[in-house]
């Protein structure tokens, strides 16, 4: 019997197609939930580092902590947590949050993501600072 042109020189090549899918469509679905999982630290990394700019600017002004943390909060999302210090004419801002995967393989893990800012205070609310 006659070999055709498009098989292999070892044999039947039938199923190899169905065969190499097999083998590449996990490395691939992996590959695109990490390309995915990537996307959102990195867009929840550039919240909180708003966020934190926000709240550094709002305390610098002479607003209360309260509104800053609020503000931080607003900017950041959910889950938002926000530390913030006063050391001389400087003002602080760090603000954390954790991902966890919501599903599938990476079920449980766990990111702390964290952004931090300092402003100058203005000069009225300085002591002895111009009016």
């Amino acid at each position: 019997m006659p070999r055709s042109a498009r098989s292999s020189p070892l044999g039947d090549d039938r199923g190899s197609a169905t065969a190499e899918t097999a083998i590449v469509l996990p490395v691939v679905v992996v590959m695109v939930v990490v390309v995915l999982l990537t996307g959102v630290g990195l867009g929840t990394q550039l919240r909180l580092e708003s966020a934190a700019r926000g709240a550094a600017r709002e305390l610098a002004r002479g607003e209360d902590t309260a509104a800053a943390v609020a503000v931080a909060q607003q900017i950041g999302g959910e889950g938002t947590e926000v530390t913030t210090s006063v050391a001389g004419p400087w003002v602080r801002v760090e603000v954390h949050r954790t991902l966890e995967a919501p599903a599938g393989p990476l079920l449980g893990a766990r990111w702390t993501l964290s952004a931090e800012a300092e402003a100058r205070r203005e000069p009225q609310l300085l002591p002895g600072g111009a009016p």
